[in-house]
């Protein structure tokens, strides 16, 4: 041990069964922090999430189904409304590098020099977006893919998509919303089913 903390320790008014529990319980909290290091990373990411929707929309609907109108359902991440349309968020979250584009089918995860391939999320998020628009029709309605976990696009990140990191950047949440878009969101809140 480091002379400094030995002196340290010998000033504390302690018994040595007391400076063993407290040493014990020091080292009990760091093997558990260790072990759910990954579910506390999970959970405040979660909470970043939620904080950077928030400034998005000034209302927001959390994992709702719909049905897409061609037999099938999706399943949207946030819906929310904007000042100017329904925004629907779809939530990925990647870790490492990105690579993939509109016109791409197959985007790729690149994570210490092992890459994953995934489809084009754009094709869901277009299912999810018409979705929307059968229950409100007239509505502007668009979508992004929010990239969570550090995600990164070195070669050119597409339009449609959005860092967590870049949503601080970002305005706002409005705080007027006009009377058309309002009604239409309570037009889809009586549409929603069940």
């Amino acid at each position: 041990m480091p002379e400094s903390f030995q002196n340290l320790l010998q000033s504390l008014p302690l018994s040595t069964e007391q400076l063993y529990l407290v040493l014990g319980a020091i080292a009990g909290v760091a093997v558990l922090l260790f072990a759910f290091r990954e579910p506390l990373f999970n959970m405040r990411e979660e909470r970043r999430i939620k904080r950077a929707v928030k400034r998005l929309g000034a209302r927001a609907l959390r994992n709702i189904r719909l049905p897409d109108g061609m037999g099938g359902e999706v399943t949207i991440d946030y819906l929310l409304l904007a000042s100017d349309a329904l925004l629907v968020v779809g939530v990925k979250r990647f870790s490492g590098v990105i690579f993939g584009g509109p016109q791409t089918d197959q985007w790729t995860q690149v994570i210490n020099r092992c890459s994953y391939k995934f489809t084009n999320p754009d094709n869901y998020l277009l299912r999810q977006v018409e979705a929307v628009r059968l229950l409100v029709p007239g509505i502007t309605v668009t979508g992004i893919h929010l990239f969570t976990h550090g995600a990164r696009f070195p070669k050119g990140q597409p339009e449609n998509v959005l860092l967590s990191r870049e949503i601080r950047q970002k305005p706002p949440k409005p705080r007027k919303i006009p009377e058309a878009m309002r009604k239409a969101w309570e037009q889809l809140m009586e549409a929603l089913p069940g």
